[in-house]
């Protein structure tokens, strides 16, 4: 038994959907891809936006949109995808890093408030690992919001659903994702002024950067079916806490009335992190560090610095969780989990 970190939860539907797209002879950007826009801001109760091929190229626009040049300055954490800091590079905006909360990775309310914030320009909220940041706490600093809700699709704060509280919200479709179009990235406006200037900003790009009605059609069916899978997620993550309860490692934790979301199940290793990962190995189980790819992770800025983001960035594991786990798999997962070294 081979269980993969990550697996996409493609349907026969989704596939009937991407191959009725391919016999139209229509699979550029089109219909299909403006209605896969349309579907998931009415989702989350936004006006509207584009659907960009690359996710570089995604938060540049949306950069962009929000007026950031040269020697703007946005804040960020350290847990943040390491590809916000390379486009603030190529752009030569600055990165400004606050340290996260220790429970969820999420930005820090109590570091937020040690910092002077009089030059920041933009603030990026990321939800890492479908975990809900102070969103409300940051709306009230009054410096605008880009919502990153790529692993926090359908998460809410118990008032409002994340990615309606930021002028521009991004959510990644790549197949690792909660929804999956085979790659991509939707940029969405909270409102008719935000999504008119994501168009004007689009309009000189070549055709090519817009995603494919070939890709769009699996979003579709993806966006159709995500509260079933949010929930099958729900309950398999639930299986696996009570049995991560068994063991000297410990969950991470959504403070608050804040309804979280399970991207993956993130496993808080107590110590032995290698004899984890050999052992889940061993049992036919792929595991990865959680914040391998982030901003800290890939080496461009020294965590020492930031304690509680390196803690995270050396401790939390994931374990596989999706809804195409077969039942005899989830029994299996939920043995080695309460049997952890």
């Amino acid at each position: 038994m081979q269980i993969p970190i990550s697996r996409p939860s493609i349907k026969r539907s989704d596939m009937d959907a991407v191959l009725s797209c391919m016999v139209t002879d229509s699979l550029g950007p089109g219909v299909l891809s403006s209605r896969l826009v349309r579907l998931v801001a009415d989702y989350l109760g936004v006006t509207g936006g584009i659907a960009i091929r690359e996710y570089p190229r995604a938060i540049k626009i949306a950069f962009e949109a929000m007026g950031l040049s040269r020697g703007d300055r946005v804040l960020l954490t350290p847990l943040h995808p390491s590809v916000y800091t390379k486009v603030a590079r190529e752009m030569d905006i600055e990165p400004v890093y606050v340290d996260v909360n220790p429970e969820n990775g999420c930005i820090s309310e109590t570091e937020l408030a040690k910092l002077d914030l009089t030059s920041i320009r933009a603030i990026i909220s990321f939800a890492p690992l479908g975990f809900v940041p102070p969103v409300e706490k940051l709306l009230e600093t009054g410096i605008p919001l880009i919502e990153d809700v790529s692993q926090a699709i359908g998460a809410n704060t118990a008032n409002r659903r994340l990615g309606t509280f930021g002028s521009y919200t991004l959510i990644s479709l790549e197949p690792d994702g909660i929804i999956t179009s085979g790659g991509g990235v939707l940029v969405l406006g909270k409102g008719r002024k935000e999504v008119n200037i994501l168009q004007k900003i689009v309009e000189p790009y070549q055709y090519d950067i817009l995603l494919p009605d070939f890709n769009a059609a699996l979003g579709i069916t993806q966006i159709q079916s995500i509260e079933r899978f949010l929930s099958k997620r729900k309950d398999i993550a639930q299986l696996f806490s009570q049995a991560l309860l068994r063991t000297r490692h410990k969950l991470l934790f959504q403070p608050d009335e804040a309804e979280n979301v399970y991207y993956s199940f993130p496993i808080l290793i107590s110590s032995g992190l290698k004899d984890v990962q050999a052992y889940c190995r061993k049992q036919g189980i792929e595991t990865i560090l959680a914040f391998q790819h982030s901003i800290l992770g890939m080496g461009f800025e020294q965590g020492k610095h930031f304690p509680a983001a390196q803690a995270l960035y050396l401790r939390c594991l994931l374990y596989p969780l999706y809804p195409s786990l077969t039942k005899s798999s989830i029994e299996h997962m939920q043995k080695v989990l309460t049997s952890l070294p």
